[in-house]
């Protein structure tokens, strides 16, 4: 088992690596064959404007379509994103590393209205431009002194009712009580925003997966398909993605969802959110009509006992996927999410003879 990581500055993804194509955009899960969903689409042209790769959405919208600029997975380059969100190069992001490994997930820019949803609210836009930022000129002073290490954090988190993906609110209080001396104002707006410190979560889980993944090197949806990337392995094996399964803050709004995405795929692998329930009383009285019977016990079976991370030979054998916690997008896009709930893929997925797709 490797070192742990640290969370060690918050950096501007192409500060960090300054060889990425500055016309690229990075979302989650694998490559689209086709156009986004609405909501992906939504949130590119936002993140183009926020990068400076067009001055409005309009004109994103047409750099888009003509090949100017182009969608990518994140995790191909190290990075995470939650949900329907878009990283361009300048955006600001968590950075964790052992010094051998590193990997990258954005900050949070705020509660909704919030590009992870697909918002099209130009609110966004400043606040990934100009609150984030904010976020980072308190953080790193801090972490330049005391590097943080998320796995501690995350651990006392399951302790206090956290799943450390569908629920974080401990989770964020860890985090803001490891940083002592930030702005009252910016912990008041942390404290708003209960999700923030999932993306910290991600980024370290990514790490991990990295590190102790075994055969797993990439796991997420994009709304469209699910999958994951082995090592080694150039490209995604896939299969469709169907909706997460869940509750519905609107029931009507059901038909409307957008199929499972996220990297935060990545948690649940490492053994949190949909592997980790048994820490969180309330989500399984609130899930309990969705949730698989095994919830609870279903970790014991895919979970490899050394490192923590899902056993791919240990799934495709007992036929038991692992259970990925994840909110529930409309379609097109909105300014929060629709639902919320868990998504199981095939664990035909997870067999490693299986070509790639």
């Amino acid at each position: 088992m490797s070192k742990t990581a640290r969370l060690t500055r918050v950096v501007r993804f192409g500060d960090a690596k300054p060889d990425l194509p500055r016309n690229t955009l990075f979302h989650a899960g694998p490559p689209y064959a086709g156009e986004p969903p609405q909501a992906v689409r939504n949130t590119a042209l936002q993140a183009a404007v926020i990068g400076g790769l067009a001055a409005d959405t309009a004109t994103a919208a047409r750099l888009l379509d003509e090949g100017a600029l182009r969608l990518a997975p994140a995790q191909d380059v190290d990075l995470v994103v939650p949900l329907a969100q878009v990283v361009t190069p300048s955006m600001w992001c968590f950075e964790v590393s052992d010094g051998t490994h590193t990997t990258y997930a954005p900050i949070s820019e705020g509660p909704p209205p919030a590009l992870r949803f697909g918002s099209d609210d130009p609110v966004c836009v400043a606040r990934a431009r100009d609150w984030c930022a904010t976020v980072a000129e308190a953080f790193n002073p801090l972490l330049a002194q005391r590097p943080l290490d998320p796995h501690a954090l995350m651990r006392a988190a399951l302790e206090e009712g956290d799943d450390c993906h569908a629920r974080t609110m401990a989770g964020n209080e860890r985090l803001l009580a490891a940083l002592p001396g930030l702005p009252e104002a910016l912990v008041t707006e942390i404290r708003a925003n209960a999700g923030f410190v999932l993306c910290l979560w991600m980024a370290w889980s990514a790490w991990k997966v990295r590190a102790d993944g075994g055969a797993l090197a990439a796991i997420g949806g994009n709304g469209q398909q699910f999958g994951i990337r082995l090592r080694g392995e150039a490209g995604w094996r896939t299969v469709d993605a169907p909706p997460p399964v869940g509750v519905y803050f609107q029931p009507d709004q059901a038909p409307q969802s957008l199929g499972a995405i996220g990297d935060s795929a990545v948690v649940d692998a490492c053994g949190f959110g949909g592997q980790a329930l048994r820490h969180a009383p309330a989500l399984l009285e609130e899930w309990a009509a969705v949730l698989p019977a095994d919830a609870a016990t279903r970790p014991a079976t895919i979970l490899n006992p050394q490192t923590g991370v899902i056993d791919l030979d240990r799934i495709a054998a007992s036929g038991t996927p692992p259970i990925i916690n994840l909110a529930i997008l409309h379609r097109n896009g909105a300014g929060a999410p629709i639902g919320r709930g868990h998504y199981c893929p095939p664990a035909a997925l997870f067999k490693r003879g299986e070509e790639s797709k």
